[in-house]
This record gives C-alpha cells, structure tokens and sequence, in this order.
C-alpha cells in the first residue's frame, strides 16, 4: 500500500511539474514574441509611423500592453486594479497586436494621397503626405472646368481645417507625453515652421473615467501639454489654439481598456487662412 501510494504521488508530482514547465515555456515563448513585436514597432517609428498610422500603431501597442495583463478602475472603490490575462486572451491580443503592426506597416509604405510618394517619404521631405502636391496650370484649371474659385461659394476670413489631421495617445489620468511621440511631434514643428501662415488647433479628450468637471480639466491640460512642447521649440503661441473637450466625441465605446486608451488622445488640426470673398 505505502508503495502504491508513493507511486502515485510521484505521479501527481511529475504532473504538477510538466504543467508547470509548459506554462514556463509559454510565457518564455510570449515574451520573446512581444520583443520581437516591439523591435517591429521602433523600426516603424523610425519610418514615422505616429504620422503615417496613428491609430493602428496605437491600437498594436495596447494589445502589447495587454498580454501582461488589463488595468481599470474598480467603480467601488476607484482603485486601479490590475487583472491577469488568460493563456488564450494572451494569444489573441498578441495575434491583434501582428495584425495591426502590418496594417501600419502597410501605410508607412503607400502613397496615401495618390501623388506617387510614399507616406514616410514625405514626412522626411516635409511634405504633407494626407495631400497630393500637384499643382496645376491656368491652361488645365479652365479645361478642368474655368474659374473654380470664383464659383466657390462664399468664404469668411479667417482659419479653416486642411487634411492634415493626427492624434496621439496618452495613459491613463495622465497629461504627459509619451516620449515615443515626441519624433511625431518635430515632423509637425518642422511643418509649421516652413508654413508660417498656417496655425494649429489642439484638441484634448478622456475616456468615460471619472466626472466631467475632472475630465474637462484634464482634457485641456493634454491640449496644453501639447502646447507648450510647440512653444518651447519654437512655435509662436498665437498659432496655436487649444481646446478640451473631455468627456465627448469618443472614437469607440468605453467598454474595454483597449477602447479607452484609444479615446484618451489629443487630435491635431492644422489651419489655413482663408480670406473673406
């Protein structure tokens, strides 16, 4: 009997151990996927990713940052609570995060705007990628239709929208800017600086966390925070416009982490001047 025994708790031991080991060697593999997976993500900053697909390498990073387990408030107790992810969960969110990786990818490299250039191309060049450089002859603007200025309806002076339109992410009740943004940032100071006409407005957001009067402030100081970054390099502080808006506008539900991290954001619209006809 004691034999019998001891057998089978060997047994039971052997398995305890196996499982343990596979669940080591998992987590070992996970890791070494995610590293590989942000090596991806910083070759992709150098080809000015933040620019080029904002929200899909916002969302490739969130499903990282997920693998290692989903943070939220507990609505009881307004902690934050950190909860682990399931084997299954952690492959998903990695498999999410490659297919978001490629997305990006895929528009670092294409002509966004349809002039030939690729997106990160124009970035290094200066050039606004979201809008072709064509310019086109008095000859081909009456074949195309004549005068289609003075057909235009009727403008207010002042400053409207160009295509040129990004965002860029921030942690949770937080206002600084992550430092993997700050090359996303110069391209725009450049653009500015080369365009001393055109102005910035700044547009500051938050997930459904928390009341709105905490939210509009927050809101605001991300828009501020963006602000004095352009100022401190060199942009005059009456090209830029600030606005927090909180609690409005969300891009998605607030249902998951993933969603809400990508409502926390700032969003970048550069003005041109319009003159009233």
């Amino acid at each position: 009997m004691r034999k019998l025994i001891a057998s089978i708790l060997a047994v039971g031991s052997f398995s305890v151990a196996y499982a343990t080991q596979q669940v080591n060697l998992f987590e070992k593999q996970t890791q070494q996927e995610i590293r590989l997976l942000n090596e991806k993500i910083q070759k992709l900053y150098k080809l000015h990713v933040r620019e080029c697909a904002p929200a899909e390498i916002a969302k490739a990073e969130a499903f990282i940052d997920a693998v290692d387990g989903l943070v939220y408030i507990d609505p009881d107790t307004g902690t934050v609570v950190k909860t682990g992810i399931k084997p299954i969960d952690k492959i998903l969110y990695k498999n999410k995060a490659k297919k978001y990786i490629a997305l990006a990818k895929e528009k670092v490299y294409s002509d966004q705007d349809g002039d030939g250039i690729p997106c990160y191309q124009e970035i290094e060049q200066g050039t606004n990628p979201f809008e072709p450089e064509k310019k086109v002859s008095m000859k081909e603007e009456e074949e195309e239709g004549g005068a289609v200025a003075r057909k235009q309806e009727k403008k207010r002076a002042g400053y409207e929208p160009l295509k040129m339109h990004a965002r860029i992410h921030f942690d949770f009740d937080r206002y600084n800017i992550k430092k993997d943004y700050l090359p996303y940032l110069n391209v725009i100071t450049r653009y500015l600086k080369a365009n001393k006409e055109l102005k910035i407005k700044i547009v500051g957001y938050t997930d459904s966390i928390g009341s709105k009067e905490y939210n509009d402030r927050l809101a605001r100081k991300r828009a501020e925070s963006i602000k004095k970054y352009l100022v401190d390099h060199g942009i005059s502080p009456d090209r830029i416009e600030i606005i927090g808006k909180g609690k409005e506008d969300y891009l998605f539900d607030n249902n998951t982490p993933l969603n809400r991290f990508t409502n926390r954001r700032a969003e970048f619209f550069v003005m041109e001047p319009v003159e009233g006809k």
